[in-house]
């Protein structure tokens, strides 16, 4: 067997193989004694079909069935010969055929780590925000929760459509003149307001009364995950068949009893509300810390990713989406949304995450950042403790589980290693080292060259 490396790119090379005559031709002999053993075919007993006859019956059969064993049973040992480190299973890249006395060639197309030259993240300063809450977050809650618990009653006056009302209507839609049947639905509950349909026509309905007819145009941007309607106008003809409104209950003691034990007055409420908001926000400080570091390990360590990871980490995102919709009852296809567009929007994202795992892959290889063993017990122990139940192969459901968790606690504990190794200021105390208290303007230092 002959094993040869190329470089495709930084992050990708090509494997080729080349199997000799003497291999393929023990392999078709193999493929077809194996047949003769068990095809019928009329005027021959089984088990004494002619070869010529096999191969005239079976060829592209064979030749499948012979491609496939070769390439099974010698890629281990190719690319071990390569001396190539993966990051994802090898591409099959091109075969010649399967021909006897001939000798077989394929190859396939290996994934690389980038080469990534590490930043001094020491020398890093990360500024953590400032957590302040105010009562008008508070109050936003309290009204969240209102219209959590409000009841939903049909108006009975004849009056026009107010914002924050429940609009129930049958809508039509135009493209350039032409119905679009796609578009169209009966009987749709809109919040007025809200913009989970589309604002331009939420506004259009205000106004409108029980059984009244309208005409709204909303313009599409170009980018609009719909290709239906992706950079058109589309002409909507609406009709208004019902008005609903929501009934809020009052915010007192008894609407705050609702919510806990413990919860008696108005007040204890707020002070629930203000500890979750809190818990909220200093998470999403964090996040926005982590993100500044991201931003910086980034800066510092440009390199090329691997196209396969990047579409591996879109299915992941798109699957999530689609999981979420799912939840709703809905789809993508129901939703109008386009997949490709999707991926097209969420592919910065997504090649800045892989390039985030790749480098924090690359530091705890460089620091030999370890995962705390009792992190690695609670996750053995669950393996202990189920395997049975699922009736599964425990050195394979071992695999599975550890293949699937090992990374993120790997990159959980490098993030915070790295947390550990930075400079972190609050936001009040970043003020510029050489900034005028007075004026805010940059002062020019005594030492500067």
């Amino acid at each position: 067997m002959k094993v040869t490396v190329e470089d495709v790119s930084p992050v990708q090379k090509r494997l080729k193989v080349e199997i000799p005559a003497q291999k393929v031709d023990e392999y078709i002999t193999q493929t077809i004694n194996r047949l003769k053993k068990s095809v019928a075919i009329p005027g021959f007993r089984r088990g004494r079909v002619p070869k010529n006859i096999i191969e005239r019956e079976y060829g592209p059969q064979i030749k499948s069935e012979v491609l496939q064993a070769l390439i099974e049973e010698t890629i281990g040992e190719a690319i071990k010969q390569s001396n190539v480190t993966m990051l994802l299973e090898p591409q099959l890249d091109s075969s010649s055929e399967i021909e006897a006395g001939k000798p077989f060639e394929y190859s396939v197309l290996m994934d690389i780590e980038p080469e990534i030259e590490v930043p001094d993240f020491r020398k890093f300063e990360l500024v953590r925000p400032k957590v302040e809450i105010t009562d008008e977050e508070i109050d936003e809650q309290l009204e969240a929760l209102r219209n959590q618990f409000g009841t939903v009653e049909t108006v009975d006056e004849q009056r026009p459509l107010r914002e924050g009302d429940i609009a129930i209507v049958d809508y039509t839609a135009y493209i350039d003149g032409e119905e679009v049947e796609e578009l169209a639905n009966e009987d749709y509950f809109i919040e007025v307001g809200r913009g989970n349909f589309n604002e331009t026509f939420e506004q259009g309905l205000i106004g409108m009364e029980k059984g009244e007819e309208r005409e709204i145009e909303v313009t599409y941007p170009d980018d609009a995950l719909n290709t239906l309607v992706a950079g058109k106008t589309v002409r909507y003809k609406v009709t208004l068949k019902n008005i609903q409104k929501r009934n809020l209950p009052e915010i007192d003691d008894e609407f705050a009893q609702r919510f806990g034990i413990g919860l008696k007055t108005v007040e204890d409420l707020k002070n629930k509300l203000r500890e979750h908001i809190l818990k909220d926000k200093e998470e999403a400080a964090e996040s926005l810390l982590r993100n500044q570091l991201f931003d910086k390990l980034l800066e510092g360590a440009d390199f090329p990713v691997p196209e396969r990871l990047v579409e591996k980490k879109l299915d992941q995102m798109v699957d999530n989406i689609a999981g979420h919709m799912h939840e709703r009852g809905v789809n993508l296809e129901k939703a109008g949304i386009d997949e490709e567009r999707l991926r097209q929007k969420m592919r910065e994202d997504a090649i800045r995450q892989v390039k985030t795992e790749l480098i924090l892959d690359k530091i705890a290889e460089q620091e030999k950042v370890e995962i705390p063993t009792e992190e690695l017990k609670k996750y053995q122990d669950y393996v202990d403790e189920h395997y049975r139940e699922m009736n599964v192969d425990k050195a394979q459901f071992q695999a599975a589980v550890f293949d699937s968790v090992l990374p993120k606690l790997r990159a959980k504990q490098t993030l915070d290693y790295l947390l550990k190794n930075v400079t972190i200021k609050d936001e009040e105390d970043s003020v510029k080292k050489d900034e005028d208290p007075l004026t805010g303007q940059q002062q020019e230092s005594e030492n500067k060259e």
